[in-house]
């Protein structure tokens, strides 16, 4: 059972998507790319205005990290009026649960204007779809723990590990281990505290 915390992990795209309509004689192409930073977010958008030159609009939104703690996100209207485009795809981005996430709605105008509702409604509807239909992933959100203790002690150790779902990442055998290891976010403080009961001074635990 997680010990009360943080979570630990959320639903990210395992790949690119793609969904096109036509709306109004408007050309709408979504297309969505796992990302996990905003660099990664600037290269797919220049990227898409350079593929599709010819477009009238290319409105973003993203999002990156951990829903509902502090994710990283942005949008943009692209020249839309404002809040009728970068604002509904970060709304059906948030509506799908998805972080990690950058997704580009590409606009050719088709000569009918669709008005602030109309647009609002496209460029949503259009992202909606598109993230509906993209696989996802799930990210579990870990930190580094290291520590070092007494051979004895390895069995005893790994039980512990096993039960807060920790990942070893590296073993040094000298005259005592040393042990790296990444641990689930809200598993840490009773890792920490199970640790030192078991070291009784005897080994260290800290944050790497």
């Amino acid at each position: 059972m997680q010990a009360d915390g943080p979570p630990d992990e959320y639903p990210a795209p395992a790949a690119p998507a793609e969904h096109e309509e036509r709306i109004e004689r408007s050309r709408f192409l979504a297309v969505l790319r796992p990302v996990t930073d905003p660099a990664q977010v600037a290269e797919f958008l220049e990227s898409l205005r350079k593929e599709h030159h010819k477009a009238t609009h290319h409105c973003s939104a993203w999002r990156c990290g951990l829903p509902g703690a502090s994710p990283r996100w942005g949008a943009s209207d692209d020249g839309e009026p404002s809040g009728s485009a970068g604002l509904p795809i970060l709304k059906a981005i948030e509506g799908s649960g998805l972080s990690d996430v950058a997704l580009v709605v590409v606009r050719w105008f088709g000569g009918v204007k669709l008005g602030t509702g109309g647009l609002v409604r496209a460029y949503g509807g259009v992202a909606a779809r598109v993230l509906a239909t993209c696989p996802r992933r799930t990210v579990v959100c870990r930190i580094p723990l290291s520590m070092r203790f007494p051979l004895p002690l390895m069995t005893q150790v790994r039980r512990l590990l096993a039960l807060h779902g920790a990942v070893e990442t590296r073993l040094l055998r000298t005259h005592e281990l040393r042990l790296d290891l990444d641990v689930p976010v809200s598993r840490v403080p009773e890792l920490e505290q199970a640790l030192g009961r078991l070291f009784q001074g005897k080994g260290d635990v800290w944050r790497s």
